[in-house]
């Protein structure tokens, strides 16, 4: 049974996602998105609480965003391939546009 925070759809979805405190300086990947937010598989973690720059990559098109890292798993990366490394994240005042473009482009799974 899905945790209340968990009730939006979750889709499984791989997208490249720039992130970082400073700017979007790091390299990671999706692997489940939402509308309010997403995993992030990445060697890099940030604790939970820091506000991070996000660059999206859907295609052609670049998203920015604000999230807030809600939890972060360090480890080896034999993880990676598992989903047992990175960050989840809460997006911050996301604008209904940008939000359209997410959902119209990864969350058309039921």
């Amino acid at each position: 049974m899905p945790r209340p925070q968990q009730m939006n759809r979750r889709a499984r979805r791989r997208l490249e996602v720039r992130f970082g405190p400073e700017g979007p300086t790091y390299l990671g990947y999706s692997r489940n998105l939402s509308r309010t937010g997403m995993m992030i598989g990445s060697l890099k973690v940030f604790a939970p609480g820091t506000v991070l720059d996000l660059r999206l990559t859907l295609g052609d098109h670049t998203v920015a965003l604000k999230a807030l890292v809600v939890w972060a798993r360090e480890g080896p990366v034999q993880w990676m391939n598992h989903g047992r490394v990175g960050m989840g994240i809460r997006f911050l005042g996301t604008p209904p546009d940008e939000m359209n473009r997410l959902s119209g482009a990864s969350l058309r799974t039921a």
